[in-house]
């Protein structure tokens, strides 16, 4: 997508002042784990608490699915440092997809966005949540979000990746992010577990 277009949604993000500031590196302590004891639902229609998601290092970021501006971006970043693990590495991390807009994201739209885009089901994994719930993981992943005056979602872009107890230890600005960085430091956290060889 050409720079302008990345300029735009940028723009249109500090203006309406929903965007969180850009927050990037290390952020000791924390979790998503204890974000609302409600159940999350899957595009398969089961229904999760994000602690069952403990074992793997995750990457994790919010979007919906009618989005065709910094969603997609999302997405193809995700894509991108997905494709670049080694796979020994690849197959212990799940990529963790939460919409901002539960009431239109359906599970069945959910399904519908995971074929359109070839998401596996062995690491991808899209959910949905209440409201009040989506706003609170929001929240605790930096991720700034509201609507403009025609009442469309204007969000920021964060790719937050988490160890295998749930615990944020990186968060990237997902229009800036260093995606082969990313790719390094999921790597370095799959190779900290124990009994692991790649």
């Amino acid at each position: 997508m050409p720079a302008r277009i990345h300029v735009l949604f940028a723009s249109l993000a500090l203006l309406t002042g929903c965007a969180a500031p850009p927050t990037e590196g290390n952020v000791s302590g924390g979790g998503v784990e204890d974000a609302g004891a409600t159940l999350w639902e899957t595009d398969a229609g089961g229904k999760i608490h994000l602690n069952e998601l403990n074992g793997r290092v995750r990457i994790m970021a919010m979007f919906y699915s009618s989005c065709q501006g910094v969603c997609a971006i999302t997405r193809q970043d995700l894509e991108q440092i997905e494709a670049s693990l080694a796979p020994g590495v690849r197959a212990r991390v799940k990529f963790v997809l939460v919409t901002l807009d539960p009431p239109r994201d359906t599970a069945a739209t959910l399904r519908a966005y995971r074929h359109a885009w070839g998401l596996a089901a062995d690491r991808w994994v899209l959910l949905r949540g209440e409201e009040a719930a989506t706003k609170q993981l929001a929240a605790r992943l930096g991720v700034g979000s509201g609507r403009d005056g025609a009442g469309r979602f204007i969000h920021s872009s964060e790719l937050v990746v988490l160890d295998p107890q749930g615990r944020i230890i990186h968060r990237h600005h997902g229009q800036h992010a260093d995606l082969p960085g990313i790719a390094r430091e999921i790597a370095t956290a799959v190779a900290a577990q124990p009994g692991f060889a790649e």
